[in-house]
């Protein structure tokens, strides 16, 4: 009797009280990523049937993040530790590993051109650092808040900024490149727990365990 795999279903993914889940969105509109442990899960969004599970990370696996191309995933762990994948061939060859920070990695975004990229989180000496794709050559610095990131963002459209959520209860703006330090926004009173430019770049959305959702202008981030 031979045997064929008719569909795969994957695990859901793996929460933590207090701690915020990252989805990773396709540009393509297809699938959807989570993490579980140390995998990464491709979803279909439309059938759940059909998955794909990335198991290359030696441990935990905190967000995966596909590339403004849809070509390549970039998954980051709790060594701090980002892999660059492919996503077109079954095997999902690696292109990259870098360790932006030294500790785990809570969040990262592409820049719309795919190459620069930007990771935070909870690092000994730094909470974030931005660099170039296929080098890892540092293109800025991401600086000025006190404790830990926990989300990140590149404006999609330029010139480019990213905006960053700190456990500081600040938001952080950058321009560049090379990126510097731009200002802080103090309007949460709890932990800064994610942010996210609109597809236009013209807003960003910032929201915290305070319970709120804040709205910026993301043309100015003034």
């Amino acid at each position: 009797m031979s045997y064929s795999n008719k569909y795969t279903w994957a695990a859901l993914p793996r929460t933590a009280r207090g701690t915020p889940l990252v989805l990773g969105g396709d540009p393509k509109g297809k699938n959807f990523l989570y993490t579980n442990g140390n995998s990464v899960i491709i979803r279909d969004i439309e059938n759940p049937e059909i998955s794909d599970t990335y198991t290359e990370h030696s441990c935990q696996v905190n967000v995966a993040k596909y590339s403004p191309s849809g070509f390549y995933i970039s998954s980051g762990d709790i060594s701090g530790k980002i892999r660059i994948w492919d996503t077109v061939n079954k095997e999902h060859i690696l292109k990259n590993e870098f360790q932006p920070i030294g500790g785990p990695i809570k969040d990262i975004a592409w820049s719309a051109d795919n190459q620069r990229m930007v990771a935070v989180g909870e690092g000994r000496e730094r909470f974030g650092h931005v660099f170039m794709s296929e080098t890892g050559t540092s293109v800025g610095e991401i600086s000025g808040q006190s404790k830990p990131i926990n989300s990140v963002d590149f404006k999609p459209t330029r010139p480019f900024r990213i905006v960053t959520a700190s456990e500081d209860n600040t938001l952080a703006v950058f321009e560049g490149p090379p990126f510097k330090f731009k200002c802080t926004k103090q309007e949460h009173t709890r932990f800064a727990q994610a942010v996210r430019y609109s597809p236009d770049g013209s807003l960003f959305a910032s929201a915290g365990f305070d319970g709120k959702i804040f709205l910026f202008d993301g043309a100015t981030s003034g």
